[in-house]
């Protein structure tokens, strides 16, 4: 059976990442893979560093004319632009990443009515980790694709997948805590090599273990600690700084910014 063309609409760190989880995590299924971008270099690199896999367009046009899927992954602020300049066939199907775009908006762009059109939240650890994959609606052929790179969640609604686009603003902050309790270990004498070592394996463990958990699960490792213990200490000082309700406090303006003009229902 001949595998579909995926064609990447964008070479930014997203593509990348999906472009290196299909070559280096999916050899199993060799999907051909076309990339383009308004910088040659871009598509070159990913050419270069997946020879055989890879194929470089010459133009974003290129690109959707080579591509049984097509994945929107060029600046959101360029979307329209960049959707009206193309011309689609009705048989194609299309996956847009651009976190504040609409499927109803961009079809008022396309030269025709697509088979099939999603949207999609992926995530710069698939170049080397099945993370999750937002998609709405859900889709049982993006899903059957991209599952070789990701674990796919199905959501209802394009707000909904809004909500899972604001989480992605807490990528930095995550990595922020790491580099401040780095900092703290080293000050305590620590060898850095050996804070780095252990500060990131130990949130990666724990958040390993957490991906084996249900709801009520996660609740109870996040509440439940030794009474007396360093665990339930830091749960208290922390709840008393007002730490934890700044973190949710944080995705409010983030998800107005990602959900503007989406309806909730």
């Amino acid at each position: 059976m001949q595998l579909p063309t995926i064609g990447f609409l964008g070479a930014g760190a997203i593509v990348n990442a999906m472009v290196t989880g299909f070559c280096q995590r999916a050899g199993d299924v060799p999907y051909p893979l076309v990339v383009s971008d308004m910088r040659p270099e871009a598509c070159e690199a990913l050419r270069r560093k997946f020879p055989g896999r890879v194929s470089a367009a010459a133009s974003l046009q290129e690109c959707v004319d080579r591509s049984d899927w097509v994945v929107i992954a060029v600046w959101p602020q360029a979307g329209e632009e960049v959707v009206r300049s193309l011309r689609f066939r009705p048989e194609q199907k299309v996956i847009n990443v651009m976190f504040d775009k609409t499927v109803e908006e961009i079809r008022t762009w396309m030269n025709t009515e697509v088979k099939t059109m999603l949207h999609m939240i992926p995530g710069t650890y698939l170049a080397f980790y099945p993370g999750p994959i937002v998609q709405c609606p859900a889709t049982p052929e993006a899903a059957e694709i991209f599952g070789h790179i990701g674990r796919i969640v199905n959501v209802e609604s394009r707000y909904q997948a809004a909500v899972f686009g604001s989480v992605t603003g807490l990528f930095a902050p995550i990595f922020a805590v790491m580099d401040r309790v780095v900092d703290w270990a080293a000050a305590q004498g620590v060898p850095v090599d050996a804070a780095v070592s252990y500060v990131t394996g130990m949130f990666a463990a724990v958040c390993t273990e957490a991906c084996e958990k249900d709801r009520e699960g996660v609740h109870t490792m996040a509440t439940v600690s030794t009474p007396g213990g360093i665990n339930m200490q830091a749960l208290e000082l922390l709840e008393k700084a007002g730490a934890f309700q700044a973190w949710q406090e944080t995705l409010n303006p983030i998800m107005a910014r990602t959900a503007a003009g989406i309806p909730r229902d």
